[in-house]
């Protein structure tokens, strides 16, 4: 099963979506919060090795962009109006991605509030069950954590001549720090560990050496489907991970109209 939330935010204050004005002009992105959590079936044979089997397994994943920003830095015309050129730094916003509890997990409102910085810790990745001859523990909590950043925080220079003006033409920062596998990325970073039971003489590390490995076939199943969903998500919003997209929309050598 999946769940899905999503927040965006407004732009900073006294920051719009588009305007008109003189070299010295921002414009800025809304900020956006994407929480996923993924439950995962465990088959027919939930049984592993050693007594234990696996109830379930999950997905947490949290994603937070930051603003991006376009800044008007240059009109010039240096051979008349045909030679019109200007240029914007555009900055992408900085994305991070956590695979995570977050303290708004249970608090929509929270969520919501950008105001409010999100903090993480261990989720609950994986339940299993141990059932010995003497010892029955009907739940085993398996937590971890990972997270990556999306860091192309340095503005590029993008210049729009006369002609792409007109035709309203969009250019893009590089995309740096970012792959294809996202999802599997923060899945192989993953640090697991076995909840303490109170239980003197278990061996904690031994049932982790059984349950490790099935909890991270069963994630690497659905990376790529979460990566789709997650980037259909991001482009159905206008939002693309450590990339501005930029247009100038009308220009003279006094002013220009943006938009991002």
């Amino acid at each position: 099963s999946t769940t899905l939330a999503i927040a965006i935010g407004e732009p900073p204050q006294s920051s719009p979506w588009l305007a008109v004005g003189e070299a010295g002009t921002v414009v800025r992105t809304a900020q956006t919060r994407i929480k996923l959590l993924f439950t995962l079936g465990v088959g027919s044979n939930p049984n592993l090795s050693g007594g234990i089997s696996l109830l379930s397994v999950r997905l947490p994943l949290n994603v937070e962009v930051a603003y991006a920003e376009a800044k008007l830095t240059d009109i010039s015309c240096p051979t008349g109006p045909d030679s019109l050129k200007v240029t914007i730094a555009a900055k992408p916003g900085v994305a991070a991605l956590k695979l995570a509890a977050s303290d708004t997990d249970s608090n929509p409102t929270a969520f919501a509030d950008f105001s409010n910085e999100q903090s993480f810790s261990d989720a609950n990745i994986a339940d299993a069950s141990l059932n010995l001859l003497l010892l029955k523990i009907p739940l085993l909590q398996v937590k971890g954590s990972a997270g990556a950043d999306v860091t192309n925080v340095n503005p590029t220079n993008l210049v729009f001549n006369k002609t792409e003006i007109a035709a309203k033409i969009i250019k893009a920062t590089p995309t740096r720090d970012l792959t294809q596998t996202l999802t599997a990325s923060l899945v192989n970073d993953l640090s697991l560990y076995v909840g303490p039971l109170g239980i003197i003489g278990l061996d904690l590390t031994a049932i982790l050496g059984v349950v490790k490995q099935p909890v991270l076939a069963l994630l690497k199943t659905v990376t790529a489907p979460v990566d789709t969903l997650l980037y259909s998500l991001l482009d159905t919003l206008g939002v693309h991970l450590g990339v501005a997209d930029v247009r100038v929309t009308g220009a003279t050598c006094g002013r220009a109209v943006l938009v991002q």
